[in-house]
């Protein structure tokens, strides 16, 4: 396998990450990496700027793990972090970094989160090792060896409330949801522990085209969250404060961008 091992220097700690040069997830961050020294660059700096030791960080569609191992250096060992991956490859990648750094506060959890508890058919994207999903990804124009050789799998899954629940967060700083489209139905599925103030900031990918193969659009997920009691903004790329999103200032229609939900009250902990 065309490895390459990667160090990265967060909050006193060295931690070790294998990237396969194969996959083309893995090579865009191994670009971004040794462009910047950083990865999706306006959510590591809301990371860096808003969790600290003892918190808890919950990781939705974490593939081989990249912020799950930063949020587990800086939440230390008196923290928490719950990392969910559903697919078979990815999920190894991913526990093997736990492993290999020895992160006993990482909790890893083999499951796609969507508006069930049960059995759900997953769908693979063999053009993007990130792109699975619970709709085919092969109806996207430019997913041509997803086309060409389809393949899907039924595996298991959760709702939100149920992830929350069984894995004792009873209070989360952060929660990241990358799912290609299911974050509509994951924010409904949580809509009990949501509510009630459990989760502070929600940094979600926005994929219109996700979204809208799974029954949702943008102003639907943007109106439920803030149905839910969330504020939204988008994140600032130089780790300035966001800025509040309204209809004016929303993204054009391209593949996929992160938004930030937040509750008011967290707001004022800033």
């Amino acid at each position: 396998m065309p490895e390459i091992p990667v160090n990265l220097n967060i909050a006193s700690r060295t931690l070790t990450m294998f990237f396969n040069q194969e996959q083309p997830v893995h090579n865009a961050m191994l670009a971004e990496l040794s462009q910047s020294g950083t990865y999706e660059k306006a959510t590591q700096l809301f990371l860096f700027n808003v969790l600290r030791a003892g918190d808890t960080f919950v990781d939705v569609g974490a593939h081989i793990g990249y912020f799950s191992m930063i949020a587990a250096a800086i939440v230390g060992e008196d923290g928490k972090v719950v990392s969910v991956e559903p697919t078979d490859e990815n999920f190894v990648q991913l526990q093997r970094h736990i492993d290999e750094n020895n992160l006993k506060h990482v909790s890893s959890v083999k499951s796609v989160i969507s508006g069930i508890d049960g059995d759900v058919t997953f769908h693979i994207n063999k053009d993007n090792d990130g792109g699975h999903a619970l709709w085919d990804p092969g109806l996207h124009p430019q997913n041509e060896l997803t086309r060409a050789a389809p393949q899907s799998y039924t595996l298991p899954s959760m709702t939100l409330d149920n992830l929350l629940s069984t894995n004792d967060c009873a209070h989360v700083r952060i929660m990241k949801i990358d799912t290609e489209g299911a974050e509509s139905m994951i924010l409904e599925s949580g809509r009990e522990r949501l509510a009630t103030g459990a989760v502070d900031f929600i940094l979600a990918e926005v994929n219109s085209s996700g979204l809208e193969q799974l029954g949702s659009s943008v102003d639907q997920m943007l109106d439920l969250a803030r149905d839910l009691g969330f504020v939204t903004f988008l994140p600032d790329e130089d780790g300035r404060a966001p800025t509040a999103l309204i209809s004016s200032n929303l993204p054009g229609p391209r593949y996929a961008y992160n938004v930030l939900l937040a509750r008011p009250e967290a707001l004022a902990t800033l």
